[in-house]
């Protein structure tokens, strides 16, 4: 069993248009998303094209196996100046349960070297519990908690840097296709 990230390029990025729907499918009770009249959920096309545009701002589309599992999507935070953010972190249903997401974050937020701020709405029961199974390892454990500059009802965690992990990686690249299996 293995799990690709692979880094955004123009080809993944109707494909993480479309696994998106599905993401504002799950999330929609949280974040409020409602259909347009196409059936479809709506999210600014100028918004998320900063993905490809915007320097701090990256779309990774993920395999689990060579299929297409789900997405993850990374971009400066706004709740910490110069921190990173997994904004957004989706694994389709069929494969949960297999530590996607779990590798996904060990493969950003592992090798820290800037801070590091994590989003949890209060109302997300699943994303609570995952986030606290997550910040049970020493190596993930929040440092603090910073107020929403939103307002939203979420709690924001914060990871400092932790450069003394920076040496090591278990991650290879597959140049073909521009993934790492992590």
């Amino acid at each position: 069993m293995s799990l690709e990230i692979c880094q955004h390029n123009d080809e993944h990025k109707s494909v993480i248009w479309n696994v998106f729907q599905f993401y504002c499918y799950d999330t929609s009770v949280e974040e409020g998303y409602d259909l347009k009249e196409d059936g479809r959920y709506s999210l600014c096309a100028e918004y998320f094209s900063q993905y490809w545009t915007h320097p701090r701002w990256r779309a990774h589309l993920l395999r689990w196996n060579g299929a297409i599992a789900g997405f993850a999507l990374l971009e400066a935070s706004e709740a910490l100046d110069d921190a990173q953010e997994i904004a957004d972190l989706f694994v389709m249903k069929r494969f949960r349960r297999h530590g996607i997401a779990r590798k996904v974050v060990q493969h950003f937020m592992g090798q820290r070297v800037e801070p590091w701020t994590v989003v949890v709405f209060d109302e997300a029961t699943e994303a609570q519990l995952f986030w606290q199974s997550i910040f049970q390892d020493p190596q993930f454990k929040p440092d603090r908690q910073v107020a929403d500059p939103d307002d939203r009802a979420v709690t924001v965690y914060v990871l400092e840097p932790n450069v003394q992990q920076i040496v090591t990686s278990s991650s290879s690249v597959n140049s073909e296709r521009k993934c790492v299996t992590a």
